[in-house]
């Protein structure tokens, strides 16, 4: 799975419709953080490198990039660090995988980036909720564990100017930046999409969906999502909740001023939809992420559409039909950062900026289909063979990325801790009293 359970996924677009024939497109508001708490506006695009020749490591050092397991089939991470090595024989690089989910790579990183600690790491491959956090310098004055990597980067000779950042995406830039510097460069993409059984026409608007979900009266009428209790849960709920109350969380990505009535109502038609059957969790125990199970499911017909990544896509036979959400994405993926305490910080920039370039981007979505965050990998003729590329380079401009936050596991913690057992066992949407105030105060 690309994203991460608990501070991951997702991002969120689905739909489902209601038996009056309301239909709760499966949306997700969030949030562009504006100049003043959160990245800028994307830069207009530029240049290339004005770095000089880089030293070579000293004899048997390599830089080491912790990222989690890759999951694709032709191993495509792999390729591009041994393609960057071919080409950078004095500056070898290796990928030191970080296992678990979400929660477990986010402590894992947390260890490795430790000034304090012996471990040696250069760059780290993160989620993207989690940038804002480890940039974020310490209430007890401790530094960053992320160096900055712009011009106002006090101890590298190639910074990132706004001239290297022309051809990547908007929304996945935004999730690079905290307090109006670059920390980051976003890897890989993602945002879920809406699968429909093979020979299904996928419908062009949320009215016509009871049409596409009726297409094959053998298949439940049910849109399959994740409800799993992480990062897949807070992802899927946020997305049913705006479809109900945009308003819940603020398009610029600060803070909103949390309501409980206002989450309790949305709530109520979330919960419906759910005991309805209308919303659909395959769930039960046993291997695999939520997004697998839901997957797998599909497959065998127990839905007539499903919420889902895009990498899903290869999986599934026979190959299905494939949409963007109705509303906008939340928008998930991994950006690519270099540890303040890395001794090669200048080699580690042009590491990052040869796994970010359009090239490297392609390849990882022809090998790997993981999603592009630059547009130019969107439009090579290779890439216009994958059925859905269009659909998926239009959902991720439209994806908004979660609340841009250093306390970003507190307002997922307080999101799972108060509205699973809601939504899973039917508390007809009554929140605890303490909900308001418990999600404010992560949020702040």
């Amino acid at each position: 799975m690309r994203t991460s359970p608990r501070l991951s996924p997702p991002l969120l677009p689905l739909v489902a419709a209601t038996v009056v024939g309301v239909v709760v497109t499966a949306l997700s508001l969030l949030v562009l953080p504006d100049a003043s708490t959160g990245p800028p506006p994307p830069p207009a695009p530029p240049s290339a490198s004005a770095a000089g020749p880089l030293a070579p490591l000293p004899p048997g050092e390599e830089l080491l990039i912790a990222s989690g397991v890759d999951e694709s089939s032709k191993k495509a991470r792999e390729q591009a660090v041994r393609e960057w090595n071919d080409k950078h024989r004095n500056i070898p690089a290796r990928i030191v995988p970080v296992a678990g989910n979400a929660d477990r790579q986010r402590d894992q990183f947390k260890s490795l980036l430790d000034p304090t600690k012996p471990d040696d790491v250069d760059i780290v491959n993160l989620d993207s909720v989690h940038v804002a956090e480890f940039a974020d310098a310490a209430a007890d004055g401790s530094p960053p564990l992320l160096a900055a990597l712009d011009a106002s980067a006090p101890d590298v000779p190639n910074p990132i100017t706004e001239d290297m950042l022309r051809d990547f995406l908007p929304n996945p830039l935004l999730t690079c930046y905290w307090k109006n510097r670059l920390y980051a460069l976003p890897y890989n993409s993602d945002v879920g999409l809406l699968f429909f059984q093979a020979g299904t026409a996928p419908p062009k608007t949320a009215a016509e969906l009871p049409r596409a979900l009726a297409a094959d009266p053998a298949v439940p009428r049910r849109v399959a999502i994740q409800l799993s209790r992480d990062e897949a849960f807070v992802v899927n709920i946020l997305e049913q909740l705006l479809a109900v109350d945009p308003k819940l969380l603020n398009k610029n990505g600060t803070p909103p001023r949390v309501v409980q009535e206002d989450w309790e109502k949305a709530l109520a038609v979330v919960q419906a939809e759910v005991r309805a059957g209308r919303l659909y969790y395959p769930g039960g125990k046993g291997e695999g992420s939520a997004e697998e199970k839901t997957a797998r499911a599909f497959e065998r017909k127990e839905a007539a559409a499903m919420r889902n990544w895009p990498v899903w896509f290869g999986e599934i036979q026979p190959q299905p039909e494939v949409r963007r959400l109705f509303g906008p994405g939340i928008l998930g993926g991994q950006n690519l950062a270099v540890a303040a305490k890395s001794r090669h910080k200048a080699q580690a920039i042009e590491l990052i900026r040869f796994l970010t370039s359009a090239e490297t981007q392609r390849k990882l979505l022809l090998d790997g289909r993981f999603v592009p965050t630059t547009e130019s990998a969107y439009k090579s003729p290779q890439a216009q063979s994958i059925p859905y590329i269009g659909e998926l380079l239009a959902a991720v401009k439209e994806a908004r990325p979660r609340p841009i936050t250093p306390n970003y596991y507190e307002v997922s913690s307080v999101i799972i801790e108060n509205l699973y057992p809601a939504v899973t066992e039917g508390q007809h949407g009554q929140l605890p009293a303490t909900f308001e105030r418990k999600l404010q105060d992560a949020l702040d």
